[in-house]
């Protein structure tokens, strides 16, 4: 595999902001061409018409589909304004409650962790003791939430997946209402988890 091989493997994907942000890009680009045919047309119309054209039809369609291009700019960039502020209410929402968030963190981790009923509740009751301790508490409270859970996790041997702990955390506190929804859909939809009967429903935090 060659460098530029290796380079386009490793890119990361855009997320949907910078998506909007390049289709904003292309569409001044395009008003820029439109506008540059509008004024040739124009330019030609005063200076050397040509026998048979209609340069006033010309130049209103051309005016459309300016038009047309502006109103969709304008829809783009509305909604990225739309997707920013829901995302920083979402962030807002997260620092509130930003105690809860970690334990439902750790309580996932616990969880996701047991391999039997018996050792779901081993787990999850001592995750919840240790949860209640003071110096626990200090660190949730002095700690970014990434940097809290995989502390945590690292201390009580469990798997440092601090993404996938943090989004069952939210997930939960959308289900309770702390959160507000995620409007952007999964690019992937989450595949159901075979019916083993293993384990129980997540055991509330209280």
């Amino acid at each position: 595999m060659n460098k530029a091989q290796t380079d386009s493997a490793t890119k990361t994907p855009p997320t949907p902001d910078e998506e909007r942000a390049a289709d904003l890009c292309v569409l001044s680009e395009l008003v820029e061409i439109q506008m540059s045919i509008a004024r040739a047309t124009q330019q030609e119309a005063l200076q050397a018409p040509q026998p048979g054209v209609d340069y006033g039809q010309r130049i209103a369609t051309i005016a459309r589909s300016v038009r047309l291009t502006l109103l969709l700019k304008r829809k783009l960039a509305d909604e990225r304004a739309e997707r920013r502020k829901a995302a920083a209410k979402r962030e807002a929402a997260q620092e509130d409650f930003h105690d809860l968030r970690v334990k439902l963190a750790m309580m996932a981790a616990a969880y996701e962790a047991s391999k039997d009923n018996e050792e779901i509740a081993r787990r999850v009751t001592e995750v919840r003791e240790q949860l209640e301790r003071p110096e626990v508490a200090e660190l949730i409270e002095a700690s970014r939430a990434p940097v809290a859970v995989a502390a945590l996790c690292r201390r009580w041997g469990l798997p440092v997946r601090v993404e996938r702990w943090l989004e069952m955390a939210d997930e939960a506190m959308e289900q309770l209402g702390f959160l507000p929804d995620d409007d952007d859909p999964p690019a992937d939809p989450p595949k159901p988890r075979p019916a083993s009967g293993r384990k129980p429903k997540p055991p509330d935090t209280g």
